[in-house]
């Protein structure tokens, strides 16, 4: 099963599974200041492991998924709609399921596909 996520409409990477040592672990754990730029460099190294840029013919069934999941959301014409970030998960050609969070205006909202209730978080 491969994992896509966006946090930009129309840009999607590939999510791939990272294997920690447990050295790294505990690193990533720590709070010394000692330890501040390892560890930064760490991520850095982890976030460019675990992204893929996408295939062009993948990112526009990407995007085209993702255009269609946005009607699904029934948003007025005076909403303000911001993305947050979309994970899909592939679990066949073409089939996906996952989760949209975005904001209509201050609200937090999450949309999960297939089949979904919006649920809404008010701060």
């Amino acid at each position: 099963m491969k994992n896509f996520q966006s946090l930009v409409e129309g840009s999607w990477v590939q999510l791939l599974p990272v294997n920690l040592t447990d050295e790294q672990k505990t690193l990533i754990m720590s709070t010394k200041e000692e330890d501040k730029e390892v560890k930064k460099s760490l991520m850095e190294n982890i976030k460019s492991e675990k992204e893929l840029a996408v295939e062009a013919s993948k990112l526009n069934e990407l995007v085209a998924y993702y255009d269609n999941l946005k009607l699904a959301l029934e948003l007025k014409p005076e909403d303000v709609y911001s993305l947050i970030s979309v994970n899909i998960a592939e679990v066949g050609a073409g089939e996906y399921r996952g989760i949209v969070n975005y904001r209509v205006g201050k609200e937090h909202k999450q949309y999960r596909f297939p089949k979904s209730e919006i649920t809404t978080f008010k701060f």
